[in-house]
């Protein structure tokens, strides 16, 4: 078949040369003993053809390459699209290549990770999802970094970065008090994300030092509808709450319109609502949401600095302090 239409092949490149295709592989990969004359040939038949390496095949055949997988469960999350869009641009002027696996349930990152490693990659930025300490295990086996970005865990092995959501629960509990309210409600996303049980730790640990205890809290997932759902069901039960954190800004735009439009409450005279990330949606002139802004350009700098020095032995936390961004829901 003629090349004329298609990429050269390592095929071609050693028809070229008059070479066998393994002289080829050793020469690309770098790994075996290549002949002087031989290599000459090759490069003068790799300029020819204008052949490009591909990749993938050259991560197998190399054990590396220059490959940063991605693990996502939940990109349907506005914030994410965000984050990855941001992500992708930053490896992509470092020469990188992404590659990108969906863990969305009812897979887990465990699941999908042999097929990550599979890869060869150079190392591999976990979103949204949590990884066991066996899922760690397997990555330091192979000598691949990995770095949780907005997740902690307790996994060793590997890195975190993360907006210190503790941190912003503190903060949105001062803003609400300040703001005058007293019967605060807490609605979270996922039970088992790290993000969400965190930042509720730090709203309630911080009304406790206001004098103020927590009236009611309840966590399924980061969605709109939830939020909608949520708020119904906590004002069904406790219709005296006046003050609404809510573990990001999809869960607060549907409480809102849960407030609004069913519950006939205005915002913020007769409850206040305070998310979290800055999501599009909250800058929103239907919403105008107070909420805590994720660092998410300085996360990115932290995780490639921690995934691309490749240091394993000693893995870090890092937690980035979020930005009080206020608008008109509070």
């Amino acid at each position: 078949m003629s090349t004329k239409h298609r990429a050269p092949t390592q095929r071609d490149v050693a028809r070229a040369a008059g070479v066998s295709q393994a002289a080829v592989s050793r020469w690309i990969s770098g790994h075996g003993y290549v002949a002087s004359d031989v290599r000459e040939r090759i490069v003068k038949a790799v300029a020819d053809l204008n052949y490009e390496p591909h990749p993938l095949a050259r991560g197998l055949s190399s054990g590396t390459s220059d490959i940063i997988a991605i693990v996502l469960s939940n990109i349907t999350n506005p914030w994410y699209p965000i984050v990855l869009d941001r992500i992708t641009h930053v490896l992509q002027d470092l020469r990188l290549q992404v590659l990108l696996f969906n863990a969305a349930p009812p897979q887990s990152v465990d699941d999908v990770l042999p097929s990550v490693l599979r890869y060869r990659v150079k190392g591999v930025i976990i979103t949204t999802a949590a990884l066991s300490s066996r899922a760690a295990l397997m990555c330091a086996d192979q000598g691949v970094p990995v770095v949780l970005f907005n997740r902690s865990t307790r996994a060793g092995g590997v890195h975190s970065v993360s907006c210190d959501n503790a941190d912003g629960g503190r903060m949105a509990a001062d803003v609400l008090v300040r703001a005058g309210a007293r019967r605060l409600g807490f609605i979270g996303g996922q039970h088992e994300a790290s993000t969400s049980a965190d930042r509720q730790r730090g709203f309630t640990e911080q009304l406790a030092e206001w004098g103020i205890e927590l009236v009611a809290a309840t966590d399924r997932e980061f969605t709109y509808n939830w939020g909608f759902e949520a708020t119904l069901e906590l004002f069904s039960r406790h219709p005296q709450i006046d003050g609404l954190f809510c573990a990001d800004d999809e869960i607060a735009s549907g409480a809102v319109d849960a407030l609004r439009y069913k519950l006939k409450k205005s915002i913020p005279d007769m409850v206040k609502v305070i998310g979290f990330d800055d999501h599009p949606v909250a800058s929103n002139a239907a919403y105008q949401l107070t909420t805590i802004r994720q660092p998410v350009d300085e996360m990115i700098e932290n995780a490639l600095d921690m995934l691309l020095k490749g240091d394993m032995a000693s893995p870090s936390l890092r937690l980035l302090k979020g930005e009080l961004i206020k608008r008109a829901s509070v």
